[in-house]
């Protein structure tokens, strides 16, 4: 019995002293856990050891990623603050307007690019119709315009990169992948590991798509303009509501060629069925969000008898209505039916992706909302392929000439409050309403 107890001990010790290494190691290692396991199950879940995995719907390339994706890789030279004023961004130490109002000299901070090459001007690229670009040394540079241009400040809010996405940002491009020439799957680092997640951006073609990924758990995040019924009863599921004022608007556009009677455009505006929801409603295209936005001007609130009253003995042929976005459709088909049972008016809807700007009565469909107020491209009669309502107005021109070449912000704000009235006193469009986004996130 000693003899066996003596060889098992004996064995024992052989043992530990073969792997005494390995077993205090161990030993410590055991404790250590048990002791500060709290802390280690924090820092693994701390942002560094987090992937973000969001769902984007559309088919970009590198030169058309959406801001949400730009906004992380890089910088621009102008950043957008509240009330989209305009102001300089990190890696712009200042921008000064010389006397003559043509001649802006831009100076850089120093930053880096991912590639670790030092950020210069000679890296700026810049494609600014009418201005020359002269490069002062390697912190500035000069822009000159042929006269004075006031949103001159609202291009330079493009992201600055270097080939294949190299960019300034918080975060860098660690792999991209295609599909059919398009960007599938772009993953991004962040500089600072531990205070941020890893991010992977994957792009779906249309929202049904992107829908069915989150459902398969492709991904943790998704941004949509429409809202499936069935995730306001998913578990595990968190739906925040923002409704996006300052990107793009929904309106009815007149052909004015065809619709050239401004108490027919305002009868009909009348007549068209308006959210209620004064956050939601849009009345005019500068966004309420904007230094320049004018809350006074004719709100044209859904009102039959006003309607019936302008319209007069005026007699309306049937109108084609064109939907631009299928998204729409549900509005096209409220506005058929009320202008129906106002005016007894026939309706023709129809959605089409191309849409004959020169031959149609009138197009349902969003408009973009630019940084700055200027309006130019959109309203003034010279513009005749991006003024799609083919309007034509002395008094309208003349405010845009003015808010495009006078550089005083006080003033520019005068100019484009008078636009926004008297342009809806003439109602060459019926603006409805800002479209709402729902952030679908799966819960942690």
């Amino acid at each position: 019995m000693i003899t066996k107890l003596q060889f098992r001990l004996e064995y024992l010790f052989s043992f530990i002293r073969k792997n005494f290494y390995f077993l205090f190691f161990g030993l410590l290692t055991g404790s250590s856990l048990f002791t500060f396991h709290r802390e280690i199950i924090a820092f693994l879940r701390s942002p560094g050891f987090q992937t973000k995995t969001i769902g984007v719907e559309g088919l970009y390339s590198q030169n058309s990623l959406p801001k949400e994706v730009t906004s992380l890789l890089t910088s621009s030279l102008i950043d957008v603050a509240e009330n989209q004023k305009l102001i300089p961004s990190t890696i712009l130490k200042e921008i000064v307007l010389q006397e003559d109002n043509q001649t802006y000299l831009l100076t850089l901070n120093p930053a880096t690019w991912h590639d670790g090459t030092p950020f210069v001007a000679d890296d700026i690229n810049l494609q600014i119709g009418g201005a020359a670009i002269e490069i002062q040394s390697s912190t500035q540079l000069k822009i000159i315009t042929a006269k004075p241009f006031a949103p001159l400040m609202s291009t330079l809010t493009k992201p600055l990169f270097k080939k294949n996405l190299i960019g300034l940002g918080l975060y860098k491009l660690r792999k991209i992948e295609y599909q059919d020439g398009y960007i599938k799957t772009l993953s991004l680092a962040p500089l600072n590991r531990r205070s941020f997640p890893k991010i992977v951006f994957r792009f779906y073609q249309n929202d049904r798509d992107l829908f069915t990924a989150f459902k398969l758990g492709e991904v943790d995040q998704i941004k949509t303009n429409s809202l499936p019924r069935e995730f306001n009863d998913w578990p595990g599921v968190t739906i925040a509501q923002t409704i996006e004022t300052t990107n793009k608007y929904s309106a009815l556009f007149f052909n004015n060629q065809k619709f050239n009677n401004k108490q027919i455009r305002q009868a009909l505006s009348y007549a068209t069925p308006k959210t209620k929801d004064k956050n939601e409603r849009c009345f005019g295209p500068i966004s309420p969000d904007s230094w320049a936005y004018n809350p006074s001007v004719k709100e044209y609130l859904y009102n039959p008898t006003r309607a019936k009253e302008l319209l007069g003995d005026n007699q309306l042929p049937p109108i084609n209505l064109t939907v631009a976005d299928r998204r729409l459709l549900a509005t096209a088909e409220e506005i058929k039916s009320a202008w129906r049972e106002i005016f007894g008016l026939e309706t023709i809807v129809t959605i089409e992706s191309q849409i004959d700007f020169q031959n149609f009565d009138v197009i349902l469909a969003y408009g973009g909302i630019p940084l700055d107020p200027d309006q130019y491209t959109f309203w003034h009669s010279t513009q005749t392929t991006t003024n799609i309502t083919k309007f034509n107005n002395s008094r309208i021109d003349k405010l845009l000439e003015d808010g495009r070449q006078i550089i005083d912000q006080q003033e520019r704000k005068i100019i484009y409050q008078d636009f926004q009235k008297y342009l809806l006193e003439e109602c060459p469009a019926v603006f409805l309403s800002f479209p709402t986004s729902y952030t679908i996130s799966r819960n942690p």
